[in-house]
């Protein structure tokens, strides 16, 4: 068995997760709490705290994780006995809270929602809770016979490396893939994921309750990996301001190339023009020389028609 735990503020989030009937689970345990449903459950937590207006996270959850080998041994009944132990143990005794169990994963857990606020209006000390919690377990586990976690990665500690080959080379080849892709410079993340998808890996975005993206998740060759086992440069907030930086050095290599096109306009237009005048400059001058040409002559027959004589002159 193992259990961890922690100080949260979002109780109504907890809460119904913890009685979501989508986990194949029950409410198994509870402590100064009347009802049991999700919402009139956390309205009477929720009247306690109105006492104090200080305290920011006023709720405190816990995980309890029960070994493979265990999960026969034990019903329902005895899951919620555990609850009660571990409420002892911590002190829980003028504090509500709830106890369910869940059965939608592999491995059989429990969740425990406390309210932080004694009925004493004390505010209960989280300080090292989850380190407090991961003892608890491992002595209630040696009293109830129960697998140790400690013993469990002790095992897994001198587990045969060659175990681990096919994921390693998953691992290196989505690397090298991503890589690739990144030295193309994508502009987006929908334009990182269909690159990748050439190279048969889907990029999937890890989304929370409200729906907001808070990581990224990588699977090809059989595997699936976390951004950050594959490199903290393949991170979400990382990829997102790496598409930035691609757009902003793509719109200066277009301006740059906008103004070569336009410096190479000039010069083209000027030289056009100065053919044209190379052109027409000598025509001006033909013309100009014809205007005089013409001009002369008109003086030369004018001339002749004065010398003319037409018969004799009396």
């Amino acid at each position: 068995m193992i259990a961890k735990a922690k100080a949260i503020a979002h109780g109504s989030r907890a809460i119904e997760y913890a009685l979501r009937e989508s986990k194949k689970g029950s409410l198994v345990a509870s402590n100064l709490v009347q009802n049991e449903t999700p919402g009139e459950i956390y309205n009477e937590l929720l009247a306690l705290q109105e006492c104090n207006t200080r305290c920011k996270n006023k709720f405190i959850r816990i995980e309890i994780g029960i070994a493979p080998g265990d999960e026969k041994k034990l019903g329902d009944e005895d899951l919620g006995g555990i609850c009660r132990e571990f409420s002892s143990r911590f002190g829980f005794e003028n504090h509500q809270w709830i106890g369910c169990i869940h059965r939608d994963t592999e491995h059989l857990h429990m969740h425990m929602i406390v309210n932080r606020i004694g009925i004493d209006q004390r505010v209960y000390d989280t300080s090292f809770i989850s380190k407090r919690a991961g003892k608890i377990a491992e002595s209630i586990s040696r009293e109830l016979g129960l697998t140790i976690a400690n013993q469990v990665k002790r095992k897994s500690k001198y587990r045969p490396e060659v175990m681990c080959f096919e994921r390693i080379l998953a691992k290196t080849l989505i690397c090298k893939a991503a890589g690739e892709v990144l030295s193309r410079y994508p502009t987006s993340l929908k334009e990182f994921t269909a690159m990748m998808k050439k190279y048969d890996i889907d990029v999937q975005q890890a989304v929370n309750k409200k729906g907001n993206t808070y990581g990224l998740r990588f699977t090809g060759h059989n595997q699936t990996f976390k951004a950050s086992q594959i490199g903290k440069e393949f991170g979400y907030r990382t990829l997102l301001n790496t598409f930035k930086e691609n757009r902003e050095i793509l719109r200066q290599d277009s301006g740059h190339l906008n103004k070569q096109e336009q410096s190479q306009g000039k010069s083209v237009r000027n030289a056009i023009l100065s053919g044209i005048a190379y052109i027409s400059g000598p025509r001006q001058l033909l013309r100009e020389n014809d205007s005089r040409l013409s001009e002369e002559e008109r003086k030369r027959r004018q001339n002749l028609k004065k010398k003319r004589r037409y018969g004799p002159k009396f």
